[in-house]
C-alpha cells in the first residue's frame, strides 16, 4: 500500500512538473498503473472482502497489462527513438493489453487464461492457459528490448545524459535481479509476488532522473534538437583523442558515412590530410580545413577544451563552420583589389607589393631579377582616330601577348593607362632585353579589331637589372627603367633599351 502511495506520489508531482516533457506521459501512465497494481494487491493480502475470492487479484490485473507497455514506450522516447512509436507496433501496444484482458476477465466460458489450475488465497501462477504464457512472454519480451534500448543509448552517451540513462538502467536492474531471484526459488515474502515492488522501485528511479537530472528535458534537447539540427558540425572528442560524439552537420561536412564512435581522430578521419588530423588533436583554439574534395570545401574549426570541476582536461568540443563561401568571396574580392578591372592584369599596388618580395630575394640569395616598364606608343592617336573602345582593345592585346610570352612566375601588370610593368625573376638584364624584343615584335605583329576598325599598335620598353647600384631598391629600379623607357620613345619608339649607367 505504501508503495503505490508512493506511485501515486510521484505521478502527480510528475504531472504538476513536466507533463509537458516529452516521456513524461509514459512515465505518468507507468507509475499510475503500478500504484494500481500496488493497492490492488495490498488489498488483497488484506483480507479485503470481495464478490469473488479471485476478485482483487484479478483487478491487479488493469496494472499488469499496462506495466510492460508503458515502461517500452518510455524507453524508446529515452533513446530517442520515438519514430518507432507508429503503427503496427502502436496498434500492437494498445490491443493487446486489452485483449488479455477481456480474455482473462472472461476466463470462466472459454479457460483460456488461468485453464482451471488456479491456486486459491495464492498470488502465484505457475500454471495456466496459453493467454497467460502468451502475456508473460510479451510482457518479458517489451520489457528485455526495453533494457537493450537503454543500455545501447548508455554506452553512446557520456556526461549528463550518460548519469541519467545510469539511473534508469539501475531501476531496470532491479526489476531483472526480481525475476533471477524468482528463478532461483527465494522467496523474500513467502506466499507474495515480488514483481509489482521491483516494478516500484525501478519507476521511482525513473522519476527521480527525470526530476534531479531533467531527463528528456535537458540534454535530449540540447543533442536532438540544438546539436543534430545545427548546420554547423559539432565534434566531442575525449582526452584520449577518441570521438564520443559527432552530429548529422559534421560527417556531411567532413564527408563520413561510416561510424566513427569511439573511434580515435586518425582513424575516424583517415581520410583527412595529416596536417588537419594533427590540428584536431593540437592544442589550437582555431584552424582552417581544406577539403580536397570536387567542390573543394573550406572549413573553419574553433576548439574549445571541456573541463572537470577542478580543471582537468576531459576533452575538446570543436566546433566546424563551412567558410567555401566566404573564402570564394573574399577571393573574389582579393582579385577585385589586386586586379586592373579592364584587362584583368595586377594593378600596381599588388604589384609592388609582389616586385618588393621577389627584390627582397633575388637580394638575400644573390640571384638576377629584372624589371621591364612598357608604353603603348602614340596611344592618344587611337583614342582619337579609332574611339576608346579601341583603345581598349589595344590593351587587352598587349596584355594578352604579354601573358603568352612569359613565364608563371614572371610578373605582369598595368601601371596604369597604357604604362605596364615586367617582373622577371632568375633574368639578367641582357636575357630580359631579348624576351622584351620578342613580345614587342609579336604585338607589332598583332591585328588589332575593334567594330569595323582593324589597325597595329607597337610599344616602347625600358629594361634594367637589380644590382646596378648598392643597395638598390624598388624604386630606384623603376627610375632607371622609367628613363630608359622614354629614350626608346625620344629615338624613335617601337623599340627596347636597357638602361646604362655610362649613357646617363
Amino acid at each position: 500500500m505504501i508503495a503505490g502511495g508512493v506511485c501515486l506520489f510521484v505521478a502527480a508531482i510528475v504531472f504538476q512538473t513536466r507533463r509537458t516533457v516529452r516521456g513524461a506521459p509514459a512515465l505518468i501512465l507507468l507509475l499510475s498503473a503500478l500504484a494500481w497494481w500496488d493497492i490492488t494487491y495490498a488489498i488483497f493480502w488484506a483480507d479485503t472482502p470481495a464478490p469473488t475470492p479471485y476478485f482483487w487479484l484479478d483487478v491487479t490485473y488493469l496494472g499488469v497489462v499496462i506495466v510492460p507497455p508503458a515502461l517500452f514506450v518510455f524507453s524508446v522516447q529515452i533513446a530517442r527513438l520515438s519514430d518507432w512509436l507508429k503503427r503496427p507496433l502502436a496498434v500492437l501496444l494498445y490491443i493487446v493489453p486489452l485483449v488479455i484482458l477481456v480474455l482473462m476477465f472472461t476466463d470462466s466460458h472459454h479457460g483460456l487464461f488461468f485453464a482451471g489450475k488456479r491456486t486459491e488465497n495464492s498470488a502465484f501462477i505457475l500454471d495456466a492457459g496459453p493467454v497467460f504464457w502468451f502475456n508473460v512472454i510479451f510482457s518479458y519480451t517489451l520489457v528485455l528490448f526495453a533494457t537493450l534500448l537503454l543500455v545501447g543509448t548508455f554506452l553512446r552517451s557520456s556526461g549528463l545524459y550518460r548519469k541519467q540513462i545510469g539511473l534508469v538502467l539501475v531501476g531496470m536492474g532491479v526489476t531483472w535481479l526480481n525475476s533471477i531471484v524468482f528463478i532461483l526459488g527465494i522467496h523474500p515474502l513467502p506466499g507474495a509476488d515480488n514483481t509489482p515492488f521491483s516494478f516500484t522501485v525501478a519507476a521511482i528511479a525513473f522519476a527521480y532522473s527525470l526530476l534531479r537530472h531533467h531527463l528528456l528535458d535537458v540534454v535530449p534537447v540540447a543533442r536532438d534538437v540544438l546539436i543534430e539540427k545545427m548546420e554547423d558540425g559539432v565534434l566531442v572528442i575525449d582526452d584520449q583523442n577518441r570521438i564520443v560524439d559527432i552530429n548529422l552537420a559534421a560527417k556531411n561536412l567532413l564527408n563520413i558515412s561510416d561510424d566513427v564512435f569511439g573511434k580515435t581522430v586518425e582513424q575516424g578521419f583517415s581520410h583527412l590530410g595529416s596536417s588537419e588530423r594533427d590540428a584536431i588533436n593540437s592544442s589550437k583554439t582555431s584552424f582552417d580545413i581544406e577539403l580536397e574534395d570536387e567542390s573543394k570545401t573550406y572549413l573553419q574549426a574553433k576548439v574549445t577544451p571541456i573541463l572537470d570541476r577542478r580543471e582537468k582536461p576531459l576533452g575538446r568540443l570543436v566546433i566546424l563552420h563551412d567558410i567555401t563561401r566566404l573564402k570564394s568571396i573574399q577571393t573574389e574580392l582579393h582579385k577585385l583589389a589586386s586586379r586592373d578591372s579592364l584587362t584583368g592584369a595586377i594593378n600596381r599596388r599588388h604589384f609592388m607589393e609582389l616586385a618588393k618580395r621577389d627584390l627582397n630575394r633575388a637580394k638575400r640569395y644573390r640571384r638576377s631579377l629584372s624589371l621591364v616598364l612598357m608604353d603603348l606608343d602614340s596611344f592618344k592617336k587611337v583614342n582619337d582616330t579609332f574611339g576608346h573602345q579601341a583603345g581598349d582593345q589595344a590593351l587587352l592585346a598587349l596584355k594578352r601577348v604579354c601573358v603568352k610570352g612569359t613565364r608563371a612566375v614572371d610578373v605582369f601588370a598595368r601601371l596604369g593607362g597604357e604604362e605596364f610593368a615586367l617582373l622577371l625573376p632568375e633574368t639578367d638584364q641582357e636575357s630580359a632585353a631579348i624576351i622584351a624584343n620578342r613580345l614587342r615584335a609579336a604585338l607589332e605583329n598583332t591585328v588589332i579589331k575593334s567594330g569595323v576598325h582593324k589597325f597595329k599598335v607597337t610599344v616602347s620598353m625600358g629594361v634594367t637589372q637589380c644590382g646596378v647600384q648598392k643597395d638598390d631598391t624598388l624604386d630606384a629600379m623603376l627610375t632607371r627603367a622609367d628613363k630608359a623607357l622614354y629614350q626608346a620613345k625620344g629615338n624613335g619608339r617601337n623599340q627596347v633599351l636597357i638602361y646604362r649607367l655610362e649613357k646617363n
